[in-house]
């Protein structure tokens, strides 16, 4: 919990969230879970996260995509919003895959 308190503290943190919160994150049948999720999960799996097709996903790749898949999927009804800050490393995602 307090890794996240302070994201400043330069914990290396980013805060990647569904939507603000003053706004809504929408959930349909159609996408089986929240759309926030959907996009992340399909972007890790399906690769399509991997923006520069170097092989590896990093953060600032999975935010960008995510935000764009989320903001496509609801004609822009739901922006997810996020914090980073430490601006000098963009970490790898490491997504294991069956």
């Amino acid at each position: 919990q307090e890794l996240f308190a302070n994201v400043s503290k330069g914990s290396g943190a980013v805060v990647i969230s569904a939507a603000a919160g003053n706004s809504y994150a929408l959930e349909s049948d159609e996408w089986r879970n929240g759309v926030f999720t959907f996009a992340l999960l399909s972007g890790l799996k399906s690769k399509a996260a991997d923006m520069n097709k170097n092989g590896e996903v990093t953060v600032t790749e999975l935010k960008d995509y995510v935000s764009h898949e989320v903001e496509r999927l609801t004609q822009g009804a739901q922006k997810p919003t996020s914090r980073r800050e430490n601006l000098e490393f963009d970490f790898r995602i490491w997504c294991l895959t069956n």
